[in-house]
């Protein structure tokens, strides 16, 4: 039902494995049937100097996914194709309805249950296009003005986060047609203006053009946290293309 995607690239941390490795058993935790897509971009060449830690961070993932987590797909590219690149580059080997995106250091909480059935469910009778699991345990003030609503233990929001999220599969590659052939950029760069324009223009006739939703059960809503993988580096924004 949910093949999940999991995005790698350089970060100060590799060779070592633990950022990902903590990552991926989150994820195994709550969908231990799911195949794992991941994906390991190429080196930029602002990042050549990290190649080799790289490479054996890559040998070293990819001995895990044969020898511990299993039903892992590996995507290894040459080429330097960023988030947008990677995922246009996934998305044929998807056969389920339902895709879950998760970046390599920001895994999901296993202390708070989630209730996957509804998740499931609400994705399926499109009630939501993608919901997203909050990395805080409530919805700062600062962010309400991009909330339009609660239904079924979900909230409908305006604003795209590339936090953990499970969207369906066809959603997705019509997110994907909003970027170029060329396009070399974080997901979130694009969608979180062509989301957040699309209500201010069109206000809710806008947000069911998308249908995206956070996950809001009673209580704590923090299901996912960031390990910083970057560490505070460079994210060389100025280098990306849409």
């Amino acid at each position: 039902m949910i093949t999940v995607v999991i995005p790698c690239s350089p970060i100060p941390s590799h060779p070592e494995t633990s950022i990902l490795e903590q990552t991926v058993a989150s994820v195994r935790f709550h969908l231990p049937e799911s195949e794992i897509v991941l994906t390991f971009d190429g080196v930029r060449p602002e990042q050549e100097d990290r190649r080799a830690d790289y490479e054996e961070f890559i040998r070293r993932t990819l001995w895990l996914a044969d020898h511990k987590w299993g039903n892992v797909l590996p995507l290894i590219f040459d080429e330097h194709l960023h988030q947008t690149g990677m995922m246009r580059a996934a998305l044929p080997h998807i056969e389920t309805p339902l895709v879950m995106y998760v970046e390599s250091d920001t895994p999901v909480v296993t202390d708070e249950p989630i209730h996957w059935a509804a998740v499931v469910a609400g994705l399926m009778d499109g009630t939501a296009n993608l919901i997203r699991f909050h990395h805080e345990a409530h919805i700062p003030p600062e962010h309400k003005h991009m909330m339009h609503g609660e239904v079924l233990g979900l909230t409908r929001t305006s604003q795209w986060s590339q936090r953990p999220h499970v969207a369906r599969t066809d959603y997705y590659r019509r997110v994907m047609d909003y970027f170029t052939p060329e396009a070399k950029s974080f997901i979130e760069d694009k969608m979180h203006g062509v989301c957040s324009e699309a209500y201010l223009i069109d206000g809710m006739d806008g947000w069911r053009e998308h249908k995206l939703c956070i996950y809001t059960p009673e209580g704590n809503i923090k299901r996912s946290y960031h390990l910083d993988g970057r560490a505070g580096g460079a994210k060389f924004e100025e280098k990306q293309v849409f």
